[in-house]
């Protein structure tokens, strides 16, 4: 079991991070934006979830191979990424 401990410091920053997604979440924004800083957010979730597990793309071929034409064949890194922001999407 991991041990953790909570310093001052840390719950300064979570307090900070929830205070600014509250005001976040109350902008108003163009959709072009808000979709463009979801997919965003979705690569690199993708990225890092796979990168934890080994998989040895970085991050700029991880986007790339998002970006591609879904009908190519992708190496065995490449799909995983793949698949993982395409299970993304579907939540």
């Amino acid at each position: 079991m991991i041990k953790v401990t909570l310093t001052n410091e840390i719950l300064k920053r979570i307090t900070a991070i929830n205070e600014n997604r509250f005001s976040l979440s109350k902008t108003c924004m163009p959709a072009a934006t808000r979709n463009r800083l979801r997919k965003n957010s979705k690569k690199k979730s993708s990225y890092a979830s796979n990168r934890i597990e080994g998989n040895p793309l970085t991050e700029n071929q991880a986007s790339e191979v998002i970006e591609r034409d879904p009908r190519r064949h992708f190496l065995k890194p490449e799909q995983e990424i793949r698949n993982y922001f395409l299970a993304l999407n579907m939540l």
